[in-house]
């Protein structure tokens, strides 16, 4: 897979800000859409995926500039896609099999790991595959890939209380994606020694002994 590496260029706050003005009312519609929902029905839909996709959108706001970055087009567009594809759902409360404290409980532990994964990832959390330093602390001394995992937890969690068919064709597209963000995330962080030696001391991407 190709991919060129460029120099960070520092962005100036105003700059961030209006770039990420999209994301940000993106966010505040699927908020919106939940809370209103949330209003109606007394359940507190979408509270973990809400909670985890705010995280995202803050951390995109803020992120530090990466040391290399991936200009393949298809880095982009899954890190895109797999970031705030989601974001596109919109609540239809119907629980499935009448659950809906489970899947409210797996909404918030997606949110509560990723709040822990980009607690230790910090300014060095991004969407495209880039280097912005190797962390090997919190969640990741288990797994490579947490952000994922909890992606995963809140977004089952989201679809199996909000099913429709618009929702399962996100998650399924958005769940594809991930697959090929984090396959070329590992592809592009291989180019440095100390990810290589953290790859093979910590085997598991997002599930200990499982996957």
């Amino acid at each position: 897979m190709s991919a060129v590496a460029v120099a960070p260029q520092r962005a100036s706050l105003s700059r961030r800000l209006v770039t990420s003005a999209p994301v940000a009312l993106l966010w505040l519609l699927f908020a919106v859409a939940n809370f209103q929902n949330w209003r109606e029905t007394h359940v507190p839909l979408g509270l973990g995926a809400t909670a985890l996709e705010l995280v995202i959108a803050g951390l995109f706001v803020v992120r530090r500039d990466a040391i290399t970055t991936s200009r393949a087009p298809l880095a982009w567009v899954a890190a895109i896609v797999g970031t705030f594809g989601m974001l596109g759902a919109r609540p239809q409360y119907a629980p499935v099999g009448g659950l809906e404290p489970l899947y409210l409980a797996l909404q918030v532990a997606g949110a509560v790991l990723g709040g822990w994964a980009v607690a230790t990832l910090g300014r060095s959390f991004g969407l495209v595959a880039a280097n912005r330093g190797i962390r090997t602390g919190g969640p990741y001394r288990f797994v490579r890939h947490p952000l994922y995992a909890a992606y995963v937890l809140a977004e089952t969690g989201y679809v199996l209380e909000n099913p429709s068919l618009r929702n399962a064709v996100l998650f399924g597209l958005v769940m594809a994606v991930q697959g090929i963000r984090m396959t070329v995330e590992e592809h592009w962080l291989s180019a440095d020694a100390s990810y290589r030696e953290y790859a093979r001391t910590t085997r598991w991407r997002i599930v200990p002994f499982v996957l």
